[in-house]
């Protein structure tokens, strides 16, 4: 379900970009799916290019479904592990650093791109930043609803995160994705309804 919530928020980033970037042909900067970093340490984002990496996964523990029990179709009442509601967090990064300006001494150009590019997505969320079956026809049925918060971290977080990505820094937005729900409703425990209470009198003696 994971990759089907970041997969969808990918694409309709991009369709965004299109729209925001047209009509300029071959000059449309697109945003994939990626890591932020590849195994050399060199950054796994292509080129003039976004990037959305998941970087953590949170149970969201303060909505957590404590309801365990469920009557099914035939009455029987099963129960259920509670739902796992998790949080994602992503990093939209832009990499159009200096050196990808192809021999070309605009470099400060090339930088201010990626600056614009990233200002579209953070424009893009603002906009919108609820995603349902209704409002978003493209959205898996399984994923049902996504939110998308600015999550604003500190310069240690941020030294930190990079430090143990081990990349150099790239203009980024970070965001909470909150929620995806996971429930397989395998049944633990099956029982009977309960239809009659049998009180017997207490002899009085």
């Amino acid at each position: 379900m994971i990759d089907l919530a970041l997969e969808f928020l990918t694409q309709q980033v991009n369709d965004y970009l299109n729209l925001k970037n047209s009509p300029i042909p071959g000059m449309v900067p697109e945003i994939v799916l990626t890591n932020v970093a590849a195994e050399d340490g060199n950054w796994a984002i292509p080129p003039k290019t976004l990037g959305l990496s998941l970087i953590n996964i949170e149970e969201d523990r303060v909505n957590m479904d404590q309801t365990v029990t469920h009557r099914n179709v035939n009455g029987d009442i099963e129960s259920y592990n509670p739902e796992i509601k998790l949080n994602l967090y992503i990093l939209i990064s832009a990499n159009f650093a200096a050196g990808d300006a192809g021999g070309s001494t605009n470099t400060t150009g090339v930088y201010a791109e990626g600056l614009k590019q990233l200002s579209y997505v953070i424009s893009f969320f603002q906009g919108k930043y609820v995603f349902t079956t209704d409002n978003s026809p493209t959205l898996n049925p399984s994923v049902k609803k996504l939110i998308v918060e600015l999550y604003s971290s500190s310069f240690e977080q941020q030294y930190n995160f990079w430090n143990v990505v081990g990349a150099k820094y790239l203009p980024s937005v970070l965001y909470r994705v909150r929620m995806l729900v996971y429930q397989e409703h395998r049944t633990q425990d099956q029982n009977p309804p309960i239809i009659n209470i049998d009180l017997q009198p207490v002899g009085i003696e």
